[in-house]
């Protein structure tokens, strides 16, 4: 656990969020390098400047290791990080993974196929009974159930999926703030049947900074993201807009239009989002029809065959190495390579005739699940 300390001290720099710290990562290697670091090193670092280095210097001093893994010994805390084999892979292909990953319960389970289920707080009772019967389809299915632990809609979602599968709730505050209050109880049941995870550092208070950066963890976590119910300026919208910036599939649960709860969703709808009437709308979507319990793999494991591979050409290759099996926007493939935009749609319809990748409706691409590369 002592390299974990490390980590620990990163995460908790004031005002250094999960971008500025991948490129400290991208340059040290890990966190024990950037500990180890002189303010004329940390300067060298594009974006951090002598400001930020001086803090990072200066946040050393009152850090106490003993203290800080004592705290999760006695709260039963495991933590995860970025370099660990263990990290979900999904989360770590977005733009701005978290370095670290509290968690109380089991993530063993992460990498199998996880949906998220979010919606209104102040949801209706219909929004509750979809949410909860849903979550529990998903649940029987196999898939992994994600959601934020919030009043209503979240709520329901962990309810209906404990009761017959796996569920993972993602906190807006430390993992040894468990809020609402309220729902302690459900959080200890999740611990049972899947985890509770947070970013935050231990004692963080539940702010309303916080729940925007959290919301990214939930779709950056899933396949699709499953909006129930949300009025005109509801939390969920922005979860829902950050599935589709990390290239993952945004679904609707239609509403009734004279209930504010049901404007955010109806919107959805109209401007793309998959309409879910049934279970099979969200499976036959994302390829999951044929899923089950006991026979499920990560969609973002490695198939890869040398052969084939060798013979691509050198921007090809780059390119089969950043698609997935999960779809990604072309302007999100364009942001992560050194090449214009003719470029790129060059190379993604080569790859494309090679039987490698698939174009789905929106200009979004991934890897052909039949292809075993």
């Amino acid at each position: 656990m002592e390299d974990k300390g490390y980590w620990i001290w990163l995460n908790k720099i004031d005002g250094f969020g999960a971008q500025r710290i991948k490129k400290l990562l991208d340059y040290f290697g890990d966190a024990e390098g950037i500990w180890k670091a002189d303010k004329e090193l940390l300067v060298d670092v594009s974006g951090i400047g002598h400001s930020l280095s001086q803090r990072i210097i200066d946040s050393k001093k009152n850090f106490d290791f003993k203290a800080e893994l004592k705290r999760l010994h006695e709260f039963e805390i495991k933590v995860v990080t970025l370099s660990d084999k263990c990290y979900p892979k999904l989360l770590k292909e977005i733009y701005d993974p978290p370095p670290i990953l509290y968690y109380k319960g089991s993530i063993a389970e992460i990498n199998k196929p996880c949906i998220a289920v979010v919606g209104s707080r102040k949801c209706t009772h219909y929004g509750r009974k979809i949410a909860t019967k849903l979550s529990q389809r998903l649940a029987e299915k196999g898939l992994n159930v994600v959601s934020g632990l919030a009043y209503g809609i979240d709520t329901a979602a962990h309810q209906g999926a404990l009761k017959s599968g796996l569920t993972y709730a993602i906190l807006g505050s430390g993992i040894d703030v468990i809020y609402p209050k309220e729902n302690e109880g459900l959080a200890q049941k999740i611990m049972k049947q899947g985890a509770v995870i947070s970013s935050y550092p231990l004692t963080t208070k539940p702010e309303g900074k916080n729940f925007p950066a959290r919301n990214r963890i939930i779709s950056g976590l899933c396949l699709g993201t499953i909006v129930v119910e949300a009025t005109k300026k509801s939390g969920s919208l922005i979860t829902a807009n950050l599935a589709l910036n990390q290239g993952r599939e945004v679904f609707a649960i239609p509403g009734d239009i004279t209930k504010k709860q049901s404007v955010g969703t109806n919107q959805l709808i109209q401007v793309g989002a998959k309409l879910v009437q049934d279970l099979d709308d969200v499976l036959d979507e994302l390829q999951l029809s044929n899923v089950n319990n006991n026979d499920i793999k990560s969609n973002s494991e490695d198939k890869f065959d040398t052969e084939i591979f060798e013979s691509l050409s050198q921007y090809q290759q780059k390119i089969y190495r950043l698609l997935t099996v999960n779809s990604q926007q072309f302007e999100h493939l364009l942001s992560a390579v050194e090449l214009n935009s003719a470029q790129l749609n060059s190379i993604l319809l080569e790859l494309e005739v090679k039987g490698l990748v698939k174009q789905l409706p929106g200009r979004k691409f991934k890897l052909r699940g039949d292809v075993k590369l």
